[in-house]
């Protein structure tokens, strides 16, 4: 298994603290965030630049793992799917000159008055021409939102019929949240189509909040998560989502970054035992 982290967790930093960081404290990859606001990276950013920002990364020895997009397709309206998918397809030749192979990109909520089973066919349908499309990069759609049951998920990798180009970014953290399903059982289910894992940790405080956590500080099964990725021989990365960008109160960076390779490589030491 290999560490990466996000950069939602370091929006104050530059692309070159992100290299340089995540070298130092042990991480083999980063996703990195690509947004209109241009943190970290415009997804109209010219071919100049993104090539300078995979030279840069390179010259630390850190892989850009990931994509982080933000395109949505729940929609009814056929002109808002376009317009994302339009997104997506400026992210395809990012990332393929990034070296990332994974682009994240999210199922979006459903709207009123539909279900997951009326919005399937309308992501299939969007979904399956980009999953051909980057093949070569990976569409990686992350559980949220309303689409974190693991039998919906797997009817929608059926539908999109793309083994290369579409997969799963499985959330153990939002799972449990969705409180739809045991983690055990949402991993046997996903398992052929996760591509890598977030990891978060939290626990629910008094007033019925989630409040995040560094690894180990929370609730969150993480060592028995750890033990089964590790006995199912998981190749891929475990990537660290620390949501500073949205939660400026949490812990900065610099103090939460080092820590989580500590406890992960300690995790993993302890199943060798």
């Amino acid at each position: 298994m290999k560490w990466s982290f996000t950069t939602l967790g370091c929006p104050d930093w530059t692309l070159e603290q992100i290299a340089a960081n995540a070298k130092a404290h042990g991480y083999h990859g980063v996703e990195l965030r690509t947004h209109q606001d241009g943190n970290h990276l415009s997804p109209d950013a010219p071919a100049g630049e993104v090539r300078a920002v995979a030279e840069m990364f390179e010259k630390h020895g850190v892989s850009v793992m990931s994509v982080m997009g933000y395109s949505r397709f729940a929609f009814l309206d056929g002109d808002e799917v376009r317009r994302n998918q339009d997104l997506v397809r400026k992210l395809i030749p990012i990332a393929v000159a990034l070296g990332a192979r994974h682009i994240r990109t999210f199922a979006g909520q459903v709207p009123k008055g539909q279900t997951t089973a009326t919005m399937l066919p309308i992501l299939a349908d969007a979904l399956r021409p980009l999953a051909a499309e980057a093949a070569r990069a990976g569409v990686a759609m992350e559980t949220h939102d309303d689409w974190c049951a693991s039998d919906v998920l797997v009817k929608l990798a059926r539908a999109i019929a793309s083994p290369k180009g579409f997969g799963i970014v499985w959330d153990v953290c939002n799972c449990i949240q969705a409180d739809i399903e045991p983690w055990r059982a949402s991993y046997r289910r996903l398992k052929p189509l996760i591509r890598y894992c977030h990891v978060k940790d939290g626990y629910v405080a008094a007033d019925g909040s989630f409040q995040y956590a560094a690894l180990g500080a929370g609730d969150l099964p993480w060592v028995d998560v750890v033990k089964v990725l590790r006995t199912d021989r998981f190749k891929g990365y475990l990537s660290f989502e620390w949501e500073k960008k949205w939660h400026p109160e949490l812990e900065p960076p610099e103090r939460v970054f080092p820590q989580y390779t500590h406890k992960m490589a300690s995790l993993l030491a302890a199943k060798k035992r």
